[in-house]
């Protein structure tokens, strides 16, 4: 039976766990309040007194139980706060009756009992809530008042001579409810405190994992930079080395060679491009003017091919080496080359031409 309430009690449409436990709270006082007062319903019928009082009585217990019921059927359909706000008004509403139903000698437990609404309004519903019920409080205990000093037709119907039995049952009553719901209330606060200690504490502890985390990636990530710049460094340097190695080998492509005081001999191996081409025109020249030379040996023994174009570039750095004073021979002349030159119309003039270097040292 007690699983069957508890799963019914938990069948409530609520994902928030404080607002959950806070439903289930409610629901237990309503339910509470539902017992009690079906149970004491028939009293009032069956006791003495005045016809009026104890019907009067009968009908706010029948309040009690409709507003419970209501609040209670609230909560289940997830409107926590109205059915709160329900019952706190219904709650009021019945002590305001029952403190013009009794002097205000015998109303100090009653005014007492206002913290009860006033309680359940504070905590669970918010404070909207909590302002209507107080404005209500005000209103009904400012109400019961005025009319019981104005001596009001029913007023002060349900005094009776000693009230110290009456008191002390209605202060156990009102005090054990204030200390129940209190007591419920404040279980769930320090459940909710505890639960967002413990995810502060889970929060802080990722935060320093992620922070120890960032540490090592950026100490990575400065282990990589360092690394890169290095890397960077040598290849800026291997790159100067080349560019030094290249000029190094095209100088040596094209090497320069002093045979005499005034004899120079620049020997071509290799098929020739225009970087070449162009390296064999500087050197040639650069050296005719540095040595101060009076004769060019140009030997093309060693270049496979030489077609129009390349026979046209070595006839201009002749031509400009005789501008510069010097005598040039064109040495390795064979027959394809003959007839390149022929082909090209070119015309040696003073310039002389020797199939083997031999022949032109001779």
């Amino acid at each position: 039976m007690w699983e069957h309430l508890r799963r019914w009690l938990f069948d409530i449409p609520y994902t928030d766990p404080l607002e959950r436990r806070q439903a289930v709270l409610i629901e237990l006082i309503e339910l509470g309040k539902l017992v009690v007062v079906l149970a004491l319903l028939p009293l009032p019928l069956l006791a003495t007194g005045s016809l009026l009082g104890r019907t009067l009585i009968a009908g706010l217990m029948g309040l009690i139980a409709l507003a419970a019921w209501l609040a209670l059927a609230m909560v289940r359909r997830g409107r926590l706060s109205a059915g709160v706000l329900l019952s706190a008004l219904s709650v009021t509403t019945v002590l305001s009756v029952i403190l013009y139903s009794n002097t205000l000698e015998a109303g100090a437990v009653t005014i007492f009992a206002f913290a009860v609404p006033l309680t359940m309004a504070g905590v669970v519903a918010g404070r909207s809530a909590l302002l209507t019920v107080l404005a209500a409080s005000l209103l009904g205990v400012s109400t019961a008042v005025i009319l019981l000093r104005i001596g009001a037709p029913g007023a002060g119907f349900a005094a009776s001579g000693d009230t110290t039995v009456a008191t002390l049952i209605s202060f156990v009553l009102v005090a054990g409810l204030l200390a129940f719901i209190i007591d419920g209330l404040s279980t769930l606060t320090r459940e909710a405190l505890a639960g967002r200690r413990a995810r502060e504490r889970e929060l802080e502890t990722m935060s320093r994992r992620l922070e120890l985390a960032v540490r090592e990636r950026t100490a990575d990530l400065e282990i990589a930079l360092g690394a890169l710049e290095q890397r960077a460094a040598d290849q800026a340097h291997l790159i100067k080395e080349n560019e030094r190695q290249r000029v190094t080998i095209s100088g040596l492509s094209v090497p320069v060679l002093p045979l005499g005081k005034r004899t120079i001999l620049l020997p071509l191996v290799g098929e020739m491009d225009d970087a070449r081409l162009a390296m064999v025109g500087e050197q040639a020249l650069g050296a005719v003017e540095r040595l101060a030379a009076r004769r060019l040996l140009l030997d093309i023994t060693g270049v496979p091919v030489i077609d129009t174009y390349v026979a046209q570039s070595l006839m201009r750095t002749l031509y400009a080496a005789r501008l510069l004073g010097a005598e040039v021979a064109l040495v390795g002349v064979r027959p394809e080359v003959a007839q390149a030159i022929v082909g090209l119309g070119i015309d040696l003039g003073s310039m002389t031409a020797f199939a083997d270097l031999q022949s032109a040292l001779g």
